[in-house]
């Protein structure tokens, strides 16, 4: 691990401990100290951003959003001296502008973030989900910050520029930030994006402590705890570009490879919630539990029995699309997503790509439904066989695979080779006697040595050399000679 994160910590911590104490007791000299923590992130912030938005390994769409993170942290970095400059007399606009700049060039990062490429359908649906996060976060602000500010100052031009600029950037930055959660981007990418979607959220929840307390308060200085927030969503900023510095672009990370953030799926579940929540505390503190306050409860009951049956349903849908229908092993998309995650990780891996010696004869003499039968016979041989975290899957056919991610030593795949071959035997299909036999080819791939597609080349090649052992049951390991395009594979 390299020094600069136990260092970044411990500014963090730093930072947060004037504010506990202010919590405690109020210190005159406290929004001085939460200022320089937040130059402090700032400095170091830009000096990553600036790092990561000039490498050339990163693609130009990558590199231009981390400029973007790099004029969010310049804006800070010359604005805190002038905010304690000028003090308490014109702070406020000079604040104001500040946000503005921020949450600009924090939303142009957002868009210009390269997400993971995927079909329509699915951009519709993340698309639509976070319009759904969008909506729950204007009911948020809309009860904290924007209905009891104008409730209390009026209609002024001042007050809805007040009540509309931030929550307007603030509804831009939360839904970029959950359409990005759920496309989610490259293995190479993903702490980042994660880190960098963490601090956008952060920042929208400071911001909603802002407006509470303006509009509740009317105190226009930031409190404590919103300083709490600001930090950290600066160091969380930071803390994305530091990563991706740290981080190599693997460019050549297949789509299907590419995975969404898991918490971004609930995200438009908690929005629903938190709508239905407020509803309820509203009708609380109004004393009044009709009608809104009935009308509140059945809502929500309503909410959560259309969502648990909106996740049911999602998730069937997700196993259909990742599951064999027949003997429910992973398919080839998840085989090709477990290898590429594991080599994009930097484990040593092995895979076995397994092909049944015999298939088409029973199918031929027995009909394709003791076939059928016969695949899952050995599907769940399969599944015996294979230890955890090792993926049995089905390729297509009578063909299968094993993904084993994370092995310590080569010899833990030949056990499971040979585990495998000695498991097939004779199983009764309908009355019939039918004996399952396979062969068997082994590669194993050191950490950063092979792509997915030349492990599952070498894994076929080993395959056909057991397959020309004899129809009973070989394995076989990848070894140089069996490439054809050397001598030696030419020679045999």
């Amino acid at each position: 691990m390299s020094p600069l994160y136990p260092a970044f910590g411990l500014l963090y911590l730093a930072a947060l401990i004037p504010s506990a104490l202010n919590l405690v007791t109020s210190l005159s000299w406290y929004e001085q100290a939460a200022e320089a923590a937040r130059f402090a992130f700032g400095v170091f912030g830009l000096a990553a951003a600036v790092r990561a938005a000039r490498m050339p390994s990163l693609p130009a769409r990558l590199r231009q959003a981390w400029g973007a993170v790099a004029a969010c942290f310049a804006a800070l970095v010359v604005a805190i001296p002038l905010l304690l400059f000028f003090g308490g007399s014109g702070r406020s606009r000079w604040d104001d502008a500040v946000h503005v700049v921020f949450v600009v060039a924090l939303l142009i990062a957002l868009q210009r973030f390269p997400l993971a490429p995927t079909n329509r359908r699915d951009r519709l649906k993340a698309a639509i989900d976070a319009l759904t996060v969008m909506a729950g976060g204007s009911v948020v602000l809309w009860y904290t910050a924007i209905g009891p500010l104008l409730e209390r100052s009026g209609m002024s031009a001042d007050i809805l520029i007040s009540a509309a600029v931030y929550p307007l950037g603030d509804l831009a930055l939360l839904f970029s930030a959950v359409k990005a959660l759920l496309r989610g981007a490259d293995d190479s990418a993903q702490r980042p994006l994660r880190l960098l979607t963490a601090g956008t959220l952060v920042l929208f929840t400071g911001d909603a402590v802002r407006g509470y307390l303006s509009g509740h308060d009317g105190t226009d200085m930031p409190a404590s705890w919103q300083f709490v927030a600001w930090i950290t969503a600066d160091a969380l900023l930071a803390a994305a570009a530091l990563t991706q510095t740290r981080t190599a672009f693997t460019a050549s990370t297949p789509a299907d490879a590419r995975h969404t953030l898991g918490v971004g799926r609930y995200l438009p579940f908690v929005a629903v919630a938190v709508a239905q929540v407020l509803m309820l505390a509203q009708a609380w503190a109004d004393g009044r539990f009709f009608p809104w306050g009935g009308l509140a409860i059945g809502g929500a009951a309503l909410s959560v029995l259309v969502l648990y049956r909106q996740t049911l349903v999602q998730r069937e849908s997700d196993e259909r699309a990742l599951t064999d229908g027949l003997t429910g092993l992973a398919n080839r998309t998840v085989f090709r997503r477990t290898s590429s995650r594991a080599l994009a990780r930097g484990r040593r891996m092995a895979v076995l790509v397994i092909d049944m010696n015999g298939f088409k004869e029973i199918n031929d003499t027995l009909g394709h439904k003791a076939g059928d039968q016969v695949l899952v016979e050995f599907a769940a041989v399969l599944r015996r066989c294979v230890p955890p975290p090792g993926l049995p899957v089905r390729l297509g056919g009578d063909e299968f695979a094993v993904v084993l991610p994370g092995i310590r030593e080569p010899e833990e795949a030949y056990e499971v080779a040979e585990r495998l071959a000695s498991a097939l035997g004779t199983v009764d299909i309908d009355g019939c006697q039918v004996t399952l036999a396979a062969s068997i080819g082994v590669t194993v791939a050191e950490p950063a040595e092979l792509t997915h597609d030349e492990i599952v080349h070498r894994a076929d090649l080993a395959m056909y050399r057991a397959k020309s052992l004899g129809p009973e049951t070989n394995w076989a390991i990848w070894q140089e000679y069996l490439e054809p395009s050397t001598d030696l594979g030419l020679a045999a």
